[in-house]
């Protein structure tokens, strides 16, 4: 007999395991305005993590960057 309960797949979540590994300046290409993750203003700086060998970058406004990475 199989039981209904807990039938879901346990999931991780991946921002769990992200190891910030760098700060840089972000530098926009073509024009294209990226939003920063925390506030939604300009991005004008790009967070590195790594997470299980994998690079994932995102991007932030100079202040969620200093209140957050300082």
């Amino acid at each position: 007999m199989i039981s209904e309960e807990n039938t879901q797949p346990k999931t991780r979540s991946l921002y769990s395991y992200k190891k910030f590994s760098s700060m840089r300046p972000f530098v926009e290409e073509n024009g294209n305005i990226k939003p920063c993750v925390i506030c939604g203003n300009k991005a004008t700086q790009e967070a590195v993590f790594t997470v299980d060998g994998a690079t994932i970058i995102e991007k932030y406004c100079d202040s969620c960057s200093k209140n957050n990475f300082s």
